[in-house]
């Protein structure tokens, strides 16, 4: 979705290739997720570039990301761009995602995975994804201080500090906000696209 906004404010030719249905999230592993490995990703991704350069034509490849769990993506972005000879780039980067929920201030709570933002978005695009109403006993806000949220999902996954997966406050999901957030990252993720192929035709 976030990919296919931005492929439509381009006015460059663009080839918006097929999501990559499963990536990197071991951090959520039990019902109802499929997690691929890195070296899986890394491998899936340097055969796309391989497979374009042979195209013989000049191109950016963009890897559009909104999973932090797939953080992996800007090093491998670099990786290919030095060993495929194929410039590359990952957007938006964590910080810019990061940046864009405070931004959206949707909630007061600890934003970490199915909470207010991303329930939001998926109101917003796949509402019949979402069961309603959502209860108040969906909201968890597990005390983890002072470990990093990120840390506690690398060393012992979602479903071991939170009941149902859910570190957030999805019942303050709002359509209307979590809209406007993909169209404000779509626009300054274009901008940013824009600007990398300028530098790339002219180096």
């Amino acid at each position: 979705m976030l990919a296919a906004r931005v492929a439509s404010l381009l006015s460059q030719h663009v080839v918006l290739l097929p999501a990559l249905p499963f990536s990197c999230a071991h951090e959520h592993r039990g019902l109802g997720t499929i997690a691929l490995d890195i070296s899986t990703v890394s491998a899936f991704v340097h055969n796309v570039a391989r497979s374009l350069k042979s195209w013989q034509m000049p191109f950016l490849l963009v890897l559009v990301n909104w999973h932090g769990g797939n953080d992996l993506l800007g090093a491998l972005a670099a990786e290919i761009t030095a060993t495929e000879s194929v410039p590359c780039a990952a957007v938006p980067s964590p910080a810019q995602v990061g940046k864009a929920w405070d931004a959206s201030a949707m909630t007061d709570a600890k934003e970490i995975h199915a909470g207010a933002i991303e329930t939001a978005i998926v109101r917003a695009y796949w509402p019949e994804l979402v069961v309603e109403p959502i209860p108040q006993t969906a909201h968890c806000e597990p005390d983890v201080s002072p470990a990093k949220a990120q840390f506690v999902l690398q060393a012992l996954g979602t479903y071991a500090v939170t009941a149902q997966g859910i570190w957030g406050a999805p019942e303050d999901a709002d359509v209307s906000k979590g809209h406007d957030l993909v169209e404000k990252l779509s626009r300054d993720i274009h901008r940013q696209i824009v600007r990398l192929l300028e530098l790339v035709t002219t180096l």
